[in-house]
């Protein structure tokens, strides 16, 4: 009888933290220069574009699904000023580290 071969776990992935250096980054927390340690390169100058003083915070920790076990589609509710968004985001496991390909501020 044949099995299928088990795919790999997903490398460890802290959601929670790498979504809270985005935000703060975006809010002009933490130096844009950030950017580039964690997004592709064009997520990073789009992101770089949209940094301005204001105050996110998540709600509630993020929902994580792996399509693939390199594969991260997280989303979590945050609030900024007076209001409630959704951030939904993409991330890749590439070269050893989490990375953003993608990073949407709904609303």
């Amino acid at each position: 009888m044949w099995v299928p071969e088990p795919e790999p776990p997903s490398p460890a992935l802290d959601a929670e933290r790498l979504l809270a250096v985005i935000l703060e980054i975006l809010d002009g927390r933490r130096t844009a220069r950030l950017l580039r340690q964690v997004a592709v390169p064009g997520l990073a100058g789009r992101l770089a574009s949209l940094v301005r003083p204001r105050s996110t915070r998540m709600v509630r920790p993020p929902r994580v699904c792996h399509p693939s076990p390199l594969v991260a589609e997280l989303s979590v509710t945050v609030r900024r000023e007076a209001r409630a968004l959704a951030v939904a985001a993409r991330a890749e496991h590439r070269g050893g580290r989490w990375w953003f390909t993608a990073f949407e501020v709904l609303g």
